[in-house]
């Protein structure tokens, strides 16, 4: 199946600090990306979420969650000088999807109804990590696959946030949403509002 993505770097007229917009895609037929599987309720945080103080590699067993390594593209978008903050939220809904096929990270996002749509957390994220701290089943993959989140940075970018299971920890990585890079059939997506049901 043979598919064309026209992408262009251009200001967001709602956001002028993302600088990544999707702005055509076509495609020689139609595709289905994504699976919903099911909505998880993401319960409500009160306080600041700095990321700083919650990304930190510790696998000893009196971690907050076991990470075990952290990229360095994530370090310098999330975590550099004073890092991310994110306010207190409300209660939210995430809802996750199984890739059915492999793809670059524009179509994916264009499935789940553009970047507000897809847009995630990372206190969001941290939560899921959190519940499944030591690797436990749940639904994060923890089988090395990726589990696949779109995030906006400390510069307002979204960004490509993925972690996945290997060895004693959690493994914390970021790339940029143009990057061609494509993602193995079999991983989770993860969405706040994404358009498919």
């Amino acid at each position: 199946m043979f598919f064309t993505v026209t992408r262009y770097l251009t200001k967001s007229v709602s956001n002028p600090k993302r600088s990544c917009v999707m702005k055509e895609a076509t495609f020689s037929q139609a595709r289905h990306l994504l699976d919903l599987v099911e909505d998880i309720v993401v319960p409500a945080n009160t306080t600041e979420f700095v990321a700083r103080e919650k990304f930190v590699v510790n696998t000893k067993p009196n971690a907050l969650v076991k990470i075990d390594f952290i990229g360095d593209n994530f370090a310098e978008w999330f975590l550099n000088g004073d890092g991310k903050i994110e306010g207190p939220r409300e209660e939210t809904k995430l809802r996750y999807h199984k890739l059915l096929e492999s793809s670059v990270d524009g179509p994916i996002i264009q499935e789940l109804g553009g970047e507000e749509r897809s847009e995630t957390t990372l206190s969001e994220m941290f939560f899921l990590m959190k519940t499944q701290k030591n690797g436990e089943a749940g639904v994060l993959l923890n089988t090395g696959y990726a589990n696949i989140f779109y995030i906006t940075d400390r510069a307002g970018m979204l960004r490509s946030v993925f972690v996945y299971w290997f060895g004693d920890g959690w493994c914390v990585y970021a790339s940029s949403v143009l990057y061609p890079f494509r993602w193995f059939v079999g991983r989770h997506v993860f969405s706040r509002n994404s358009v498919l049901s």
